[in-house]
């Protein structure tokens, strides 16, 4: 997986403050019975997307059982713009919104692998960096914060 949005035509890679956190397909059993993507099937493609975003800032999942670090989504708010159905393409991009004390903003957006430019379903949301066993937020650790601040700081070039 590309760790930035592919260019456009005649573009030079440029940094960018959106990675590409996931792909999948959209498979006719991940369908309600309306034909598009069911709701459920929306937030398992969110989730890789965030476990993709976190593994770019430098958080690896398989340390948490030993580090008893790891996070606590607070809030989620979901736009779903145009349909997904079976058959279609999805891959997601993410970005981060704001870094703070102990949380991270972010979005993420999924789109078809035909349209790029054409978001289908949008979350933005809030994680807490979490101490597993004291069950609450913690500090982010500095190389954590350091990676956010970085694509943070794209933000403005990159749009």
């Amino acid at each position: 997986m590309s760790t930035s949005r592919p260019p456009s035509t005649g573009d030079r890679a440029a940094p960018t403050a959106e990675i590409e956190s996931a792909r999948t397909v959209v498979y006719p059993w991940s369908c309600d019975w309306m034909g598009h993507l069911a709701t459920q099937h929306y937030m398992k493609i969110f989730d890789d997307a965030t476990c993709h975003l976190l593994g770019h800032l430098g958080y690896r999942l398989a340390d948490a059982p030993r580090t008893q670090r790891g996070w606590a989504d607070v809030s989620h708010a979901i736009e779903y713009r145009r349909e997904l159905v079976a058959g279609d393409l999805v891959v997601a991009y993410s970005v981060v919104k704001r870094v703070g004390t102990t949380s991270l903003s972010y979005s993420t957006r999924l789109v078809r692998a035909t349209h790029p430019s054409e978001t289908c379903a949008l979350l933005n949301g809030v994680m807490v960096y979490f101490d597993l066993t004291a069950r609450r937020a913690i500090e982010l650790p500095d190389p954590i914060r350091l990676a956010a601040e970085s694509l943070l700081s794209l933000l403005g070039t990159a749009r």
